[in-house]
C-alpha cells in the first residue's frame, strides 16, 4: 500500500490504496492536510511511499512535510516516463490529465481506443488510440463554472446548485437554468462521443470527476462513472516509473 494525492482545484483528496483495492479515501484542503496526514500514518505506520498529482494551490512547505514523512515521494509532472505516446503539440498538458490517461489505460487495458471524460472543474475529454497514442482532447467549462457564469456576468440570475432535469423546456427562471446548464452538458457529451465513435466503432468511454454521478444519470445508463480513475492513474504512473 501507498498514499495517493490528488490535490484539485476545490480540495484534495488524500487515498491509502494498492492495485486492487481504495482502503482510506479523505477529503483535505491546505489548513487541514498536515494533520490528515499525522493521522493516517498512525493508523497506516508501515506506509513509507507517497505518489501526488498537483493542479492546485500546494505550497512548498507542504511538499516539503511529505518528504519529511515519507523515505519516497513521487511527484507526477512533465519528466516522469509515461505508458502511452504522448502526441500532445504543447508543453503545457496538465499533469492532471497524464494521470487520468494512466489512469484509463490501467481500467480498460491497451488494445482499445478510449475516451476519458473528467467533469469537475472544467470538462476534459482526453483520447487515446488502440496503439496508446495520446493526441489530447478538449476543454470546457463545468457545470459548476457554468452556473456561477450565469450568476456573476448578469444582474437577476440566481446562483444555483447542479441538479438532475428532464425538461428542456424551463417553466420559470430556476428550471431554465438547469435545462440550459444540465442538458446542455448532456448534449455536449452526447455529441462529443458520438463524433469520436464515427471515427472509433470499438471505443470505451470513462466518466470521472465530481459531476459525473449526475451526468451518468442525464445521459440514462449508457455509461457508468468511474470515481478512482485519478487515483488508479497515479498510483500505477508511480509503480511504472518504480520499475524502469
Amino acid at each position: 500500500m501507498i498514499l495517493v494525492i490528488d490535490i484539485g482545484n476545490t480540495s484534495i483528496k488524500l487515498s491509502v490504496m494498492d492495485h486492487l483495492n481504495v482502503y482510506k479515501l479523505i477529503r483535505s484542503d491546505v489548513s487541514t492536510f498536515t494533520n490528515e496526514i499525522l493521522n493516517l500514518k498512525q493508523v497506516y505506520p508501515d506506509i513509507k511511499e507517497v505518489a501526488y498529482c498537483n493542479v492546485g494551490d500546494f505550497p512548498y512547505e507542504l511538499k516539503e512535510f511529505l518528504k519529511v514523512n515519507f523515505e519516497v515521494v513521487f511527484e507526477i509532472n512533465h519528466q516522469i516516463k509515461l505508458p502511452f505516446n504522448n502526441r500532445y503539440e504543447s508543453l503545457t498538458l496538465g499533469n492532471d490529465r497524464i494521470a487520468l490517461v494512466a489512469g484509463g489505460l490501467f481500467t480498460e487495458g491497451n488494445n482499445t481506443p478510449l475516451l476519458v471524460i473528467d467533469a469537475g472543474t472544467c470538462v476534459t475529454y482526453d483520447f487515446i488510440d488502440s496503439d496508446k497514442n495520446y493526441f489530447g482532447g478538449a476543454i470546457s467549462p463545468g457545470l459548476q463554472l457554468r452556473y456561477q457564469s450565469l450568476h456573476n456576468f448578469t444582474e437577476n440570475l440566481p446562483l444555483l446548485k447542479p441538479q438532475p432535469t428532464k425538461n428542456i423546456t424551463g417553466y420559470n427562471t430556476e428550471t431554465s437554468i438547469h435545462s440550459g446548464v444540465v442538458l446542455g452538458m448532456t448534449l455536449e457529451l452526447k455529441g462529443a462521443i458520438k463524433q469520436y465513435r464515427k471515427a472509433h466503432k470499438d471505443l470505451k468511454v470513462l466518466i470521472t470527476g465530481g459531476d459525473s454521478e449526475l451526468l451518468v444519470k442525464q445521459l440514462k445508463n449508457r455509461f457508468f462513472a468511474t470515481p478512482f480513475l485519478m487515483l488508479y492513474g497515479i498510483y500505477n504512473l508511480y509503480l511504472f516509473n518504480k520499475n524502469l
